[in-house]
């Protein structure tokens, strides 16, 4: 079977076409989504019909109001993603006297849909809360691979005549330095920061032949309007359930230098460009905890450390700004307007959510999780589908969870299980989550379409997410082995350990710190090849601190001979711990 997507299913999200921003004579200021290009190709026809149809009018608070209007579909639209048909469009907009213009969202519409309302709320829901501006250029860019070539090339003509000092020179002219030329230099140092601070490489990356491209050009729409580069990153959920990977429950450490990471970089585009930019903070424990088994207040208290650790590394509001902080809880019950209207009868289909595993949830949490599915979910159904017919992309992210979840939940949640148990609970936590974070992933798309999205998992790079790393590498070197500290573990190149899944561990006398699950600290303990414990530092989070015990004197028998029987070969052990690992 060729390899598919889990991305299907019937929720407003999978019959969205894009959102877009207009002018009141219906000029198309820009237009994002999966189907972008088509409606920008299409938008003067979309426009035509939704000037003569009739309009609905509903009021909102603040002085607000939504204008909906439904009409007849334009010819060579694609459909979506489910298989039914649908012949009619809706376009629900909003006028935003901020930016003087619409903004709207465009998607089918048909009267066999079961929940109008509330497909009519998440779709009001999208319109308020979503980032989507309008492009200082006239002309609309889509951000879509084919697209962004041609036009990162055009750019990059003009500037390479720009600078050409040579033609300058037989023209016997010094122009002055345009605009257009400095926002590019801007654009492509902000780039190559990136680079050089953050980005992660992946097995098959695609970021020098497309996805830099697309970065850049994300870059690029912010410094046109000289405002701050924004971007997104969903993290920092909660501390992991395993003893064997953390120290506890709480930010240590690990949190402080990936927060530290961040917030470098971030202050790096500071010097050159003068706006600087900003990092969203999404945290997404709460979308996971039933599936992790971490009770709903233990998440909280996580949140609520975290933004604390950041507030106490900077002593000055101003140096607080490069990183924000928000829950899922904040996407949904932060506008008023949204929650105006909600109906808590619309969410109250058992299979929006599974619970794989029982924890104290938290009712707010609980809406949240039930939104995230009902307005973004994908077909589970399709899921189940795919990992059977064993699609390759499907089942590898499938059976890579399954074997992380095994590891990760092997204390209290199933202690007392048998293996076969342990393993069937596992695959059924990876379906669930595979499937709530493409809806969460949806959502994002959705909310922030022109921000540069962050991940902190593996990627293509090639757009719209980018991997990246929350350890520089001149600082911290994940490895899996004490005694073999000083070798770098070619696994760990492409995918980085998470801050809270793993320790930090310093080492006397190492000037390089390293990142490795807490039960290998406590092994090289208990072998007494190493002394210390854990330290819990108020100012800068816990950590492991380990020193090399003192070498085994070999005794001498009667005959005099050396007895090596208590000689430990440090060689021989980093082969031995190789080979069982």
């Amino acid at each position: 079977m060729a390899s598919s997507t889990i991305n299907c299913g019937f929720s407003p999200f999978h019959h969205t076409l894009g959102l877009f921003c207009r002018s009141r004579d219906g000029r198309l200021l820009n237009v994002e989504g999966k189907e972008a290009d088509v409606v920008a190709y299409h938008w003067p026809a979309i426009f035509k019909r939704l000037k003569l149809s009739n309009t609905t009018f509903t009021p909102l608070s603040l002085g607000l109001r939504v204008e909906t209007t439904i009409f007849d579909t334009v010819a060579d639209l694609p459909g979506p993603s489910s298989s039914q048909s649908y012949n009619k469009l809706c376009v629900r907009e909003v006028y935003r006297d901020t930016s003087k213009c619409y903004v709207g969202h465009l998607g089918y519409w048909s009267q066999d849909k079961c929940d109008e309302a509330f497909v009519e709320w998440i779709e009001t829901m999208f319109i308020l809360k979503t980032t989507i501006q309008p492009q200082q250029n006239q002309r609309v860019s889509i951000f879509t691979p084919h697209r962004i070539w041609d036009f990162t090339v055009e750019r990059w003509a003009k500037i390479w005549f720009l600078f050409d000092t040579t033609l300058r020179t037989l023209l016997g002219v010094e122009p002055k330095p345009s605009i257009s030329c400095y926002r590019e230099v801007v654009t492509e140092k902000i780039t190559v920061l990136f680079e050089q601070m953050l980005r992660n490489t992946a097995v098959s990356d695609e970021w020098n032949s497309s996805g830099r491209n697309y970065f850049s050009c994300r870059v690029r729409d912010f410094v046109n309007r000289n405002e701050p580069c924004n971007m997104v990153l969903p993290a920092f959920p909660c501390k992991s359930p395993s003893d064997a990977k953390v120290g506890g429950s709480r930010p240590d450490m690990a949190e402080r230098i990936a927060l530290e990471t961040l917030h470098d970089f971030i202050e790096s585009i500071k010097k050159i460009y003068k706006p600087g930019a900003t990092i969203l903070i999404i945290h997404d424990g709460h979308l996971l905890s039933s599936c992790i088994g971490v009770d709903d207040d233990v998440v909280s208290e996580y949140e609520s450390d975290i933004q604390d650790l950041y507030r106490s590394m900077f002593a000055f509001s101003t140096d607080r700004q490069a990183i924000r902080f928000c829950g899922i809880n904040d996407l949904f019950f932060s506008e008023p307007n949204s929650m105006q209207s909600f109906d808590n009868s619309w969410i109250l289909d058992p299979e929006l959510v599974h619970d794989p595993i029982q924890i104290k949830v938290s009712e707010t949490a609980e809406l949240s999780r039930k939104l995230v599915m009902a307005s973004c979910g994908i077909n589970r159904q399709h899921l189940r589908k795919l990992i059977l017919a064993q699609d390759p992309a499907t089942l590898k992210s499938y059976r890579g969870l399954s074997r992380f979840m095994l590891q990760d939940l092997e204390g209290s949640v199933f202690a007392g299980q048998s293996t076969s148990r342990k393993k069937k609970t596992a695959c059924i936590i990876a379906a669930e989550m595979m499937a709530r974070n493409q809806a969460y992933s949806n959502l994002l798309e959705l909310l922030f379409p022109n921000y540069i999205r962050l991940s902190v998992h593996a990627h293509n790079n090639r757009g719209p997410k980018f991997g990246i790393r929350l350890f520089p590498r001149h600082r911290v070197r994940v490895i899996d082995d004490i005694d073999c500290r000083h070798e770098c573990v070619s696994m760990y190149d492409f995918q980085t350990p998470t801050p809270w899944h793993s320790s930090i561990v310093k080492v006397k006398g190492d000037e390089i710190i390293y990142l490795m699950k807490a039960s290998v600290a406590r092994q090289a303990i208990a072998s007494g090849r190493y002394t210390g414990g854990w330290v819990d530092d108020v100012d800068k989070g816990g950590y492991y601190l380990l020193q090399e015990a003192d070498p085994v004197v070999p005794a001498k028998d009667d005959m005099g001979k050396v007895d090596t029987l208590g000689v430990f070969d440090v060689n021989d052990s980093c082969r031995s711990n190789k080979l069982t690992t």
